[in-house]
């Protein structure tokens, strides 16, 4: 990578999405790469998928990695070693013991296999929304496309673009002023970003995506960094509560905005 690029100019290649992924980017540049991505669903789609693919590796190979080796794969092995040179007819039986080891290791590689991932929109919906998050509530002159003064005329744009009704929830009760929302590109198309502040000036977001297979979820956490999310799926969206605040904190107000919701 050149000095320019690693100073964050330059365009953003291919080889920057993977330092990202593998945490390899300095300060500058990874925030550079944040907000190209919060901008091109593709490169996120990429994004997400190679960070799917570490996560699906290391679920299916780490835990099987730390298990101890069956016992019976360990007395056939010690029964080899402590036997002297044996007739073809011997050897020919062995063969068949290490074919039927093989199929047991199988047997055992594919039960960790075939566990069902979770669903994509899943996966990246708690990603997205704290990428977004992080990329937008720093901004102080344009941290939304319509203010707050305008929420009917929000709730309907919104609503608009993403083909279901979106609706703009009140926190003021505990003590979250609307600041306003945008329009932002996920992986299933259209998603939407409010964003709310306290009176200390702290701030958090409600990302909303649309959910194709109307699944429903219960309540879902993530951390990323320093963001932490609460997030579920309903009806023909789904939801992700964002902030740099603690668990404890954040999850009345995922509960205020689900009922907000209903």
């Amino acid at each position: 990578m050149s000095t320019q690029e690693r100073t964050g100019l330059g365009p953003i290649e291919e080889a920057d999405l993977h330092a990202y992924v593998d945490g390899k980017l300095d300060v500058e540049r990874r925030r550079v790469v944040e907000t190209h991505l919060a901008a091109d669903a593709e490169a996120r789609a990429k994004v997400e998928a190679w960070r799917e693919q570490n996560r699906l590796l290391g679920t299916l190979y780490d835990p099987t990695l730390d298990e101890p080796v069956p016992a019976r794969f360990n007395e056939t092995i010690a029964e080899a070693r402590g036997r002297a040179a044996r007739p073809a007819w011997w050897w020919q039986a062995a063969a068949a013991v290490v074919l039927l080891a093989l199929g047991g290791i199988g047997g055992w590689f594919g039960a960790h296999w075939f566990e069902p991932p979770p669903t994509r929109l899943e996966s990246a919906l708690p990603r997205e929304a704290a990428l977004a998050h992080r990329v937008f509530v720093v901004e102080k002159r344009h941290p939304v496309e319509v203010a707050a003064n305008e929420r009917d005329h929000l709730a309907a744009w919104l609503s608009r673009r993403m083909d279901a009704k979106v609706a703009v929830p009140d926190l003021s009760a505990i003590g979250w002023n609307l600041v306003g929302g945008r329009l932002l590109s996920a992986i299933e198309g259209p998603a939407s970003q409010l964003m709310y502040e306290d009176r200390t000036g702290r701030r958090i977001t409600v990302y909303m995506t649309r959910n194709p297979a109307n699944r429903e979820t219960a309540f879902l956490f993530r951390t990323d960094g320093p963001v932490r999310s609460f997030y579920w799926l309903d009806g023909p969206l789904g939801y992700a509560i964002s902030g740099e605040i603690d668990r404890a904190e954040l999850m009345p107000i995922a509960k205020a905005v689900y009922d907000n919701l209903r």
